[in-house]
């Protein structure tokens, strides 16, 4: 008679054989109609149950970080800064994996990699695709530990998430713009079709078309990368097919620096001659001279992604996906900024 194993037992039960192992060894999370299922099926097909080994327990008080990782644009630097910073508050150290582009293709094998050392969660941030695999979505659901994904978390539904209201962000600052009297104004965005991106450019958008803007009155740049040279590009591009743009939003601080690099060039001025707003306040506060920006609650991310991850440690119960978002907030700076309600 043929031994009967687990995969029989997937099979019965109709789920991974990831489940049944989880059932079997009473290791992490699984719905409990998943595990009533997988229940009757050992029963049912007459599967023995193996003699259970000591499990190792998690390495205690270590949390692992995947993070997309970007030359030009600092933004994940400064996140993953807070982060390890926020873990550290509460006795926890981080293991940190880094990749250019996140996506299903290799978020798996970080997972996995991450899964050896014992950690009590896991931190994704800057996930690229805009969904998940299935077979990925099921391995982070069944692999025992809390996970969180923070920013550019499209399609990753039934995880805690922390979301930063990127499209608030733009708004507050073409809206800054608009009530100093700016004329005609451009937006220099990026052109991927991420969340992030789509949300930015939204915000401009609805603040320009709020105020009644025409389209001759604003122009939408879009970047090929998230160069300095492509924001140069831009304002070169804007300036010889417009010659009175006063009012410039950058996707973010990178292509306002290429913006003002051609300005010197030409020798326009700024904030006199035309005031630039760039996104994520990274490079902003260090340039010449320094510029309004929209900053990123760092900080704050870092503390509720830690939260997420020291809240569901050991959860066996139906778990629930919560969502944080936060908002972004206008840094003004220069000359010609000035206090206005937004």
């Amino acid at each position: 008679m043929k031994k009967v194993s687990m995969n029989d037992v997937a099979k019965q039960a109709e789920v991974s054989l990831t489940t049944v192992s989880r059932v079997i060894n009473n290791s992490g999370y699984v719905a409990e109609e998943k595990r009533k299922r997988v229940e009757n099926a050992i029963r049912e097909t007459g599967y023995l149950l193996p003699i259970q080994p000591e499990k190792p327990a998690h390495t205690e008080n270590l949390i692992g970080l995947i993070l997309r990782k970007i030359s030009v644009n600092i933004f994940y630097d400064q996140l993953s800064s807070a982060l390890l910073q926020e873990a550290d508050k509460v006795g926890y150290s981080m293991v940190a994996m880094y990749s250019s582009n996140l996506c299903n293709d290799n978020l798996r094998g970080y997972v996995e990699k991450l899964l050896k050392y014992k950690v009590s969660g896991i931190v994704i941030c800057g996930f690229g695709d805009e969904y998940l695999s299935e077979s990925l979505r099921e391995l982070l659901q069944e692999c025992g530990i809390p996970i969180v994904f923070v920013e550019r978390t499209a399609g990753c539904y039934g995880f805690n998430r922390v979301l930063v209201d990127n499209s608030l962000g733009t708004y507050y600052a073409t809206r800054y713009l608009i009530q100093k009297k700016h004329g005609r104004l451009l937006y220099i965005g990026f052109d991927k079709k991420g969340s992030v991106e789509k949300s930015r450019t939204k915000g401009f958008l609805h603040a320009v078309q709020e105020a009644g803007y025409a389209d001759s009155q604003y122009s939408i740049y879009s970047c090929p990368d998230s160069s300095v040279a492509s924001g140069y590009a831009a304002m070169k591009w804007a300036l010889e097919k417009r010659d009175d743009i006063t009012g410039v939003v950058a996707y973010f601080d990178g292509y306002a620096a290429g913006a003002m690099q051609y300005l010197y060039e030409i020798g326009r001025k700024v904030p006199n001659d035309i005031e630039i707003i760039g996104h994520d306040d990274t490079y902003a506060p260090n340039l010449a001279p320094p510029i309004s920006s929209v900053r990123m609650p760092f900080e704050e991310m870092g503390s509720a992604a830690v939260n997420m991850i020291l809240e569901n440690q050991g959860n066996t119960m139906d778990f629930f996906a919560k969502t944080v978002s936060l908002e972004p907030k206008l840094i003004l700076r220069g000359g010609n900024a000035q206090a206005i309600s937004l």
